[in-house]
C-alpha cells in the first residue's frame, strides 16, 4: 500500500513538473487575458472621442451664434431663428434635438445694473430682468451679446453609460458695427 502511494505521489510530482515546464499554451492564455482589456480600452477611447467632439461643437456653436448676432447692426426674430438654425447645422453629425440655444442682449445702465434688452431662445427660457455679467466686461451704457448653448449628449454605448451628459457653453461678445443691436420684435 505504501509502495502504491509512493508511485502515485511520484507520478503526480512528475506530472506537475512537466505541466509547469510546458510553455506551449502561454501565448493563448496571455491573449485571452489581454484581449478583453484591449477591447474595453478601444471602445472607451472611441466613446471619449465622440463625447469630446460633441463638447467642442457645443462650445463652437455658442461662439458662432453669438458672433453672427454681434456682427449685425439690428436683428429680428426671424433672423435670430435663422442663426439658431445654423447653430444646429454646426452640431452635425450629432442630432440637433437635444441642442438648446439662447441669445441675449444685455445693457448696463448708468447706475451699473446689467439688464436684459432682449432675449431669444430655442429649448431654453428667454432671459428677462437683471443679469450678472462678469466684472469689467462692459461699462455703463454699453451692450454685450451673450450666447449660450447646452447639449445633452447620449452615448452610443447607452447600455454601459445610460445617462446623458450635458455640455454647456457661454460666450460674451461686443456688438461689432454699432454700440447697440436692437431687436424690435424680440
Amino acid at each position: 500500500m505504501a509502495e502504491a502511494l509512493r508511485r502515485v505521489t511520484n507520478g503526480g510530482r512528475a506530472w506537475l513538473a512537466r505541466f509547469g515546464g510546458d510553455a506551449r499554451g502561454v501565448a493563448a492564455v496571455e491573449f485571452a487575458l489581454v484581449v478583453p482589456v484591449l477591447i474595453v480600452c478601444y471602445f472607451g477611447l472611441a466613446e471619449f472621442s465622440q463625447a469630446y467632439m460633441a463638447q467642442k461643437r457645443t462650445v463652437h456653436t455658442t461662439s458662432q451664434v453669438a458672433d453672427m448676432v454681434a456682427r449685425a447692426p439690428a436683428m429680428s426674430r426671424d433672423e435670430i431663428d435663422a442663426i439658431m438654425d445654423i447653430g444646429s447645422l454646426i452640431m452635425q453629425p450629432f442630432p440637433e434635438a437635444p441642442l438648446d440655444i439662447r441669445v441675449t442682449a444685455i445693457t448696463r445702465d448708468n447706475t451699473g445694473v446689467a439688464r436684459v434688452t432682449w432675449s431669444r431662445a430655442r429649448g431654453m427660457t428667454p432671459l428677462t430682468g437683471v443679469q450678472t455679467v462678469p466684472a469689467g466686461l462692459i461699462g455703463n451704457g454699453e451692450m454685450i451679446i451673450m450666447g449660450e448653448a447646452a447639449y445633452d449628449y447620449q452615448s452610443p454605448l447607452d447600455t454601459l453609460l445610460p445617462n446623458a451628459t450635458r455640455f454647456q457653453g457661454r460666450h460674451y461678445l461686443r456688438p461689432r458695427l454699432t454700440d447697440q443691436i436692437p431687436c424690435a420684435d424680440c
